[in-house]
C-alpha cells in the first residue's frame, strides 16, 4: 500500500456504511479524487475535520488498487468563517459545485483550481460581497473550461446550442443574467 500526499479541496462529502464517509477532493496532482475516509462520523474522530466541504489541506491518502482511504490531513485552511454568513457560505457551496460538476475524475484544470480558493479566500476573508465575488469567479471559471473569455463575452456558443430551439446567449453577462 502506497502512502501519496496531495493538496486538496474536500468538495463533497456521502455517508458511506456506518461510521465512514466517502469525500470528493479536489487535488493539485491529480484533480477529482474519491477517498474514503473511515470511522470520521464518530464524535470524537480524529479525521473528523478533512471529511468536511470547504477543508483546504494536504490530504495523506493510502492508495491500494486504485483506490483511496484518508491517512491523515494538515489543514492549510477550513474556510470556517463562512459558516457565519448564509450568503457567503451558499456562494462558497456554488464554487465547490462548480468544481463537483465540472471536473471528471481524475482531470485536472490549474486555472479553475486556482480561481475557486481565490473565491474562497474572498468570501471568508475579503470586503467584497458575496454576489461579487461568486460572479467573478464563474466568468472565470466558464473561461477556464473553455467555454468563454475573462472579460465576460463567450466562446462560439452555436455547437453547444442549437439556433432552430431559440436559444441564442450572445455574451456571459446573458448567460448569467447579471
Amino acid at each position: 500500500m502506497d502512502v501519496v500526499s496531495l493538496d486538496g479541496l474536500c468538495i463533497r462529502t456521502t455517508d458511506y456504511r456506518e461510521g465512514d464517509k466517502l469525500i470528493t477532493l479536489y487535488c493539485a496532482e491529480k484533480g477529482k479524487i474519491t477517498a474514503t475516509a473511515k470511522g470520521v462520523k464518530s464524535a470524537k474522530a480524529k479525521l473528523k475535520f478533512c471529511a468536511s466541504p470547504f477543508c483546504f489541506g494536504k490530504y495523506q491518502l493510502a492508495a491500494k488498487n486504485g483506490r483511496y482511504t484518508v491517512a491523515g490531513c494538515d489543514v492549510y485552511d477550513g474556510f470556517f468563517p463562512l459558516t457565519a454568513d448564509i450568503e457567503r457560505y451558499y456562494a462558497g457551496g456554488c464554487v465547490l459545485e462548480v468544481l463537483d460538476k465540472t471536473a471528471p475524475e481524475g482531470d485536472f484544470n490549474g486555472e479553475l483550481f486556482t480561481y475557486a480558493l481565490r473565491a474562497l479566500n474572498a468570501l471568508c476573508y475579503g470586503d467584497k460581497d458575496a454576489k461579487s465575488v461568486l460572479r467573478a469567479f464563474l466568468k472565470e471559471a466558464v473561461a477556464a473550461l473553455g467555454f468563454g473569455e475573462k472579460d465576460g463575452s463567450l466562446a462560439d456558443f452555436s455547437r453547444y446550442f442549437s439556433s432552430s430551439l431559440g436559444i441564442k446567449i450572445n455574451s456571459l453577462k446573458e448567460l448569467l443574467r447579471l
